[in-house]
């Protein structure tokens, strides 16, 4: 059985054709034109027309506060255009064959993508933290994707964890990966446009650029010790693009063993199997359903 799935950023639209088991059938890509609501279902509902005749049903990872049971972006991320717009009866009406739709915020796909073939197939109870441009956060608790009763939760990246050095500053300011590429440039001198994470973590062997790595894992460890303390995981994965480098996993686990009670709430943190193809795994788990 297969099934269509979609990531929608804010850049692209990535899609594929998925087979149950996640094996990928086909897979591409397309520019995001989000600035008129029919424009960008039209866009949907075109990949939508040329898939396979056997397809079963339709998942999609969507940015924002989405409501799951009736398709209303909340909010929806930086797809402004969309903000209140039903998104499964807009893109049903571009439909030219009825196909049942299932929709799910980005970072709550990215959990179930775990769940369904990644690190977090033996577990009921744990959160992905993804470290991009900003943080994310998917929790599961009990087998089940926490959604909270404004389709909030898990908006981690909004955290206030330094107010007396940083005032309110977020976790999107401190912990994200673009934050250590800012501090990273400040610290070498460069313009922010020629630094990288994958700069970074080719030049680790330098001290100025550990202590910036080490100063900004401490971030990323308290965040992870509040979200342990908070709802007890069984184990806590690490996603978003800085992530594919495993040199970063021991730099936040010494940032949480410098954290004193870290001994009482210890639990298991880990990488994410998933990166690029998150988004569409977790589309089709919630297709699936």
């Amino acid at each position: 059985m297969n099934y269509l799935c979609y990531d929608v950023g804010g850049t692209f639209v990535k899609y594929a054709v998925v087979q149950e088991d996640g094996t990928f059938v086909s897979k591409s890509k397309f520019p995001t034109r989000a600035d008129n609501a029919e424009q960008f279902f039209g866009d949907l509902a075109k990949v939508a027309a040329s898939a396979p005749a056997d397809i079963a049903g339709i998942g999609v990872s969507f940015p924002g506060f989405v409501d799951p049971h009736t398709g209303v972006a909340k909010r929806a991320g930086a797809l402004g255009h969309l903000d209140g717009v039903n998104l499964i009866a807009a893109f049903q009406a571009q439909l030219k064959r009825p196909l049942p739709i299932a929709i799910e915020n980005d970072a709550k796909c990215a959990a179930l993508a775990e769940m369904l073939n990644g690190n977090a197939t033996d577990v009921k109870n744990f959160a992905v933290i993804t470290l991009g441009t900003g943080v994310g956060c998917g929790i599961v608790l009990d087998g089940r994707v926490l959604h909270g009763g404004h389709f909030r939760a898990g908006e981690f990246g909004m955290s206030i964890t330094d107010y007396g050095q940083r005032g309110y500053a977020t976790l999107h300011d401190l912990a994200a990966t673009s934050s250590l590429v800012k501090a990273y440039a400040q610290a070498k001198g460069l313009p922010v446009a020629e630094a990288s994470g994958e700069a970074i973590m080719a030049n680790l062997a330098d001290p100025t650029t550990e202590t910036v790595v080490r100063q900004w894992a401490a971030h990323v460890a308290i965040a992870i010790f509040n979200l342990v303390a908070t709802l007890d995981p069984e184990r806590v994965l690490i996603g978003g693009g800085i992530s594919k480098n495993p040199k970063i996993l021991p730099y936040i686990k010494d940032a949480l063993a410098d954290i004193p009670f870290w001994t009482d709430y210890q639990t298991d943190v880990a990488l994410c199997k998933h990166d690029n193809d998150a988004g569409l795994l977790g589309a089709l788990a919630i297709a699936k359903q």
